[in-house]
């Protein structure tokens, strides 16, 4: 009888993992592992991963020594063709056979389709589990992608360090995985400065005993877990507040395999330069915690924590190692600091010019020409009334600190250097030149005044004009211009000041800009970009939880792409959507959609009218001109909606009792213009035949 209860667990015991990829990792070996247990039809319980930065390790429990038996049905060829009126196998028949491994003795006649068919029922026997997790060790590790693989040594195969042990264990024995010269030897190390390992482990519990009495803590949740309460019991011993940053925590508790949480210190006189230097410094180039007086995190100590690799060496040297290496820090922050306060940010930006944007677009002075140009442009046409020495020198100055020495060496303090730069120039200018960035992500913060929003969105829309003039295209897992940020800043920012403003409008205008300059039309990428604001309009409203179908009958026409509007119209539809009157128009539109849909002429004859019904049609047209289409604030209200819901009853009568194609050719191109001019009249507000 087979055991259904046993357990297997692997260890990929590697040279350290960088942090920030341990996670994706582990997903994908468990991934992996899971799929090909399947398709093996390998019953089991669950499979767990767990990660440190030096280990990936998967434990499979439930699990019995064999796979299952499969029950096979072999259909083979027409029985008319296999087997000849004096019932011998003929060649389909033979090959049949020949391929499946049965003997004649097995087939049978089946029918299927009204056709007798040669047919065989065959048990395959389950494989054993011990050579299957061997190879599916093999092909989960072969099947974990990552563009920073690499090889090494005498070994044939890519991972992201060198592998130096394949451990894995199956029913209480060790299983040893022959795979590309990689070591698969009977033992576990513990942690790498504890120098104690062990062999012939029986199972997973015992295994995790001794990482524990090793110092190794298995579990990435368990290792956060640490680092948070170590961080707490430091911040209520000395009476300050830590950053709480959950990234960086999620990153730390990935850098070793046994955290220790210790305190340093730096001069107090560095806290004479921006805070934001020092916070950078801390978080992106040293993983350091900064410290504040009080919970509003606004006021930096002099002190920072940290996530020490290991307990075994001395903690008061690991202090000082920290302590110094911040320091040298600090001191180049304040230097770059110091220098460029010394140049000021208009002479920095004047080797902006020498810094390429986009090849074949120009540099950073081309496109601080072109945000100004756009800039001016939106404020008149939005009468946002910015004074427009402001706009010009917001714009020529956004970029400028893209040359300074402190941007250059710490690229991610782009726009605050230049705000501190020229705070004492123009303070709404300054704030302009750090606001115009946001908002960075879908959740972060909008630019606060109307003049950093629209140089946010001119930045913006010359970023993604630029991209899609030189076909410089996002992709599914690429998009290194960050276009689809640019967009949805875009949308979140032109709701934030809720005017009319039309996208399309302005991306005709951006790259005319570019044009002028680079002396080349591109009309493909300018009508790809309309698509891809489109794409970007119906993804952002579809998270906020209209439905795709409301979407892609309010953004049929890319001939004008209003957010206003766009909004307006889709929370009117959803209101009704579902309901028997939004059917009902959905389905009277379908049919319209269809008979016209050939036909592009709208003028109508009322002289060759023949009916009622074809005057109430036209009737209709005239009173929705009248009250709608001439009446552009209510375009998209809910009155218009509602007057076609009306005349869909109309729409149907006619349909019901007039046969637009006529013999009589004069009156049948006179019905379905008429129809089209209908057809166009309801498109203003949507095409229902999406719903």
């Amino acid at each position: 009888m087979k055991k259904n209860n046993l357990e297997f667990f692997l260890e990929i015991y590697t040279e350290e993992i960088p942090a920030r990829l341990i996670n994706d990792l582990c997903r994908q070996l468990e991934n992996n592992f899971t799929k090909l247990l399947n398709e093996r039809d390998i019953n089991f319980d669950k499979v767990e991963s767990m990660s440190t930065p030096m280990r990936l390790v998967i434990f499979v429990n439930g699990l019995s020594d064999k796979s299952k038996d499969k029950k096979l049905e072999i259909w083979g060829p027409p029985e008319n063709i296999a087997i000849s009126e004096k019932k011998e196998l003929l060649k389909p028949a033979k090959s049949y056979m020949e391929k499946n491994n049965i003997n004649e003795k097995q087939i049978l006649i089946r029918e299927k389709n009204g056709m007798k068919y040669l047919y065989c029922e065959k048990v395959v026997k389950g494989t054993s589990n011990k050579e299957n997790l061997k190879d599916i060790t093999i092909n989960s590790l072969k099947n974990i992608k990552n563009k920073k693989f690499m090889k090494w040594g005498g070994v044939n195969f890519e991972f992201i360090r060198p592998i130096r042990n394949i451990y894995a264990n199956f029913n209480k024995k060790f299983l040893k995985i022959n795979f590309s010269n990689i070591p698969s030897i009977n033992i576990i190390k513990g942690h790498r400065f504890s120098e104690k390992a062990k062999k012939n482990i029986l199972n997973f519990n015992e295994y995790k005993k001794f990482l524990k009495s090793s110092d190794v803590i298995l579990n990435f949740k368990d290792r956060r877990e640490k680092i948070i309460n170590e961080i707490k019991k430091i911040e209520e011993k000395n009476h300050f507040h830590v950053n709480p940053d959950k990234d960086l925590i999620d990153h730390v508790a990935n850098l070793t395999e046994y955290p220790k949480v210790l305190i340093g210190n730096f001069d107090k006189n560095f806290l004479s330069i921006p805070k934001e230097v020092i916070n950078s410094i801390m978080k992106n180039h040293q993983k350091y915690f900064s410290v504040f007086s009080s919970p509003k995190m606004n006021k930096l100590m002099p002190s920072f924590i940290f996530v020490a690799g290991s307990p075994y060496l001395n903690k008061r040297k690991v202090i000082e190692g920290n302590e110094k290496v911040l320091a040298a820090r600090l001191n180049d922050g304040k230097f770059f600091f110091d220098e460029d306060m010394k140049v000021g940010l208009k002479n920095i930006g004047k080797k902006i010019n020498s810094i390429t944007f986009i090849e074949g677009i120009g540099n950073y002075g081309d496109k601080s020409e072109r945000i100004k140009d756009l800039a001016n442009f939106i404020n008149i046409k939005l009468d946002l009334g910015i004074n427009k020495n402001d706009i010009d020198e917001a714009s020529l100055l956004c970029k400028a600190d893209l040359a300074s020495q402190m941007v250059f060496e710490f690229p991610e303090l782009q726009g605050v250097m230049g705000e501190y730069y020229y705070l004492k120039n123009n303070k709404s200018v300054a704030k302009s030149i750090n606001e115009h960035y946001l908002p960075k992500t879908r959740d972060d913060d909008l630019p606060f005044s109307n003049l950093s929003k629209l140089i946010s969105i001119s930045d913006k829309f010359d970023t993604i004009s630029s991209a899609f003039h030189m076909n410089l295209l996002p992709t599914g897992s690429s998009d290194p211009y960050g276009l689809r940020r640019c967009c949805i800043g875009i949308i979140r920012i032109v709701e934030k000041l809720g005017i009319n403003l039309d996208l399309i409008e302005i991306l005709n205008e951006s790259f005319s800009n570019i044009e002028k300059r680079v002396n080349k039309n591109n009309k493909e990428s300018l009508n790809r970009v309309k698509l891809f604001f489109a794409e970007r309009i119906k993804n952002y409203y579809a998270e906020d939880g209209f439905s795709i179908n409301i979407l892609n009958s309010v953004l049929h026409n890319l001939n004008s792409l209003d957010l206003i509007k766009i909004k307006k119209k889709i929370s009117i539809i959803k209101k009704l959507d579902g309901s028997n009157e939004l059917l009902k128009v959905t389905e009277v539109f379908k049919r319209l959609k269809n008979i016209t849909k050939n036909n592009s002429n709208n003028k109508v004859n009322e002289k060759l009218f023949v009916n009622d019904f074809e005057r109430e049609i036209h009737s209709e047209i005239n009173q929705i001109n009248e009250q709608f289409i001439n009446n552009p604030s209510k375009k998209e209200s809910e009155e218009f909606l509602k007057k076609i819901i009306l005349s869909s009853s109309v729409l149907a009568n006619f349909f019901d009792n007039v046969m637009v194609m006529d013999k009589d050719e004069d009156i049948k191109n006179n019905r379905l213009n008429l129809l089209t001019d209908f057809k166009n009249l309801i498109s203003e507000f949507a095409n229902f035949s999406e719903l």
